[in-house]
Parts: C-alpha cells; sequence; structure tokens
C-alpha cells in the first residue's frame, strides 16, 4: 500500500522511511519501531492509520537491521546513537509536517519512550503524542515543553505497573499538561502480533482508542 522512501537529516544523514496515504491528508503521524526493528506489523499500523484518513511514517532507527532475538534487540536499544536519532525523529516530523499538516507521534515499548522523546524535539508542531507499556518521561520540567495532550497505554501485567501510571500522571499534572489513560489486563507486547504475549481483544481495544484520541486531537 504504502512506499519505501529515503529522507536525509539536516546534517547530510540519509535514512530509511516507510510512507503510506494520502498527500492530501490533513493529519500525519509517526510511528516508532520496537527495540526489534521495523518489522512487517510496524507497517500493517501505518496502512491501518492511512485507511483511517492520516498520512504515516515509519522511521527506522536501526538502518535496516532487524532481529527476532531479544538480547540483540536490547543490545541493539543500549548501544543506538541518541544524537544521529534525534536528527532522524526531527526531520521526519518536519517532512510529514510540510503544507500545515497536523501531526501525532505513536510508539509501543522502546519507540513510545523515542515517541514522547520526539514530541519533546519538536514540541512546535507535534500535536498529540500516543505511546504504549513504555518507559516514561517524569521530569516535569521536560514535560513543560509538551504542547499537545499525551495518550498513554498501560498494560497491567507489568511489574511496575500501575506505579508507571501515577508517576507519569503525577509529573503531567505538575507539568499542567494534558494526559489521557488507559489500561488492559495484558503484559507488555500485547500490540505486536509477532509476540507470544500478543493480546488480540486488548490489541482491538488499544487501536480504537488511539483511532479516538487521534481524531478528536486532530481535528481541525
Amino acid at each position: 500500500m504504502g512506499k519505501e522512501i529515503e529522507l536525509t537529516t539536516a546534517q547530510g544523514e540519509r535514512f530509511q522511511a516507510y510512507l503510506t496515504g494520502s498527500d492530501e491528508s490533513r493529519s500525519g503521524i509517526l510511528i516508532l519501531h520496537e527495540w526489534w526493528g521495523v518489522k512487517p506489523h510496524n507497517r500493517q499500523w501505518a496502512d491501518q492509520f492511512a485507511d483511517a484518513g492520516y498520512q504515516a511514517l515509519v522511521v527506522d532507527l536501526y538502518d535496516g537491521r532487524v532481529t527476532d532475538d531479544a538480547e540483540q534487540a536490547a543490545l541493539w536499544m543500549r548501544e543506538i546513537d541518541q544524537q544521529a536519532t534525534d536528527h532522524k525523529l526531527i526531520s521526519a516530523i518536519e517532512y510529514l509536517a510540510r503544507d500545515g499538516r497536523k501531526i501525532a507521534v505513536y510508539g509501543c515499548s522502546f519507540g513510545g519512550k523515542q515517541a514522547i522523546h520526539a514530541s519533546l524535539l519538536k514540541p512546535e508542531l507535534v500535536d498529540a503524542t500516543a505511546i504504549a507499556y513504555c518507559r516514561m518521561e517524569t521530569d516535569p520540567s521536560k514535560l513543560a515543553n509538551l504542547q499537545g495532550p499525551v495518550l498513554a497505554i498501560y498494560a497491567e501485567q507489568e511489574r511496575n505497573w500501575p506505579d508507571k501510571q501515577h508517576d507519569f500522571e503525577q509529573a503531567m499534572n505538575e507539568a499542567g499538561k494534558q494526559t489521557e489513560s488507559v489500561s488492559y489486563d495484558a503484559a507488555h507486547g500485547f500490540t505486536n502480533p509477532t509476540s507470544p504475549r500478543y493480546d488480540e481483544a486488548a490489541d482491538r481495544a488499544a487501536w480504537q482508542v488511539v483511532i479516538n484520541f487521534l481524531q478528536q486531537k486532530l481535528a481541525g
């Protein structure tokens, strides 16, 4: 449905992305992959967002590397060059935001952490952020820079829930920012159809919550 494209950062660094949806769409969504790298389900998410009327962009933060091995994925995540990643995130947001398009950022797990980070890199261009079962930013002084609301989706079977939800909500409240929360009796990774922890019912429910959130926050 979509196509692979190459983007270039302001620093001249080239990177790959998957683009889908109409150039006429008035809203766009940046999708950030989990620690596995860009997998088919990440492109499927983008295609689903395109079906809902958005232009969607999946950015490859791993430069083509993909794995099913958790130890390898963890190593790549730990060793990521965050500065180079920031250049990609900024360029991707600016690409989607061309022609005055409203923008949201979405990610799960590692992708969720990078999603909130991306929204803080270019807050003036990001109108909403949706994140799922990820490491949360809890520094109110940083969160105060957000310009749009955050939807946070939690996996109740994670050991640090509900403390994770409480701490993020408290930090967002101290920052004076809007957050919406929803949780499911599911494990970390429940939106990933290739994961043994995948929960189809929770995934479908969370997906509808994300769509409703975006329709509300990116309207107009």
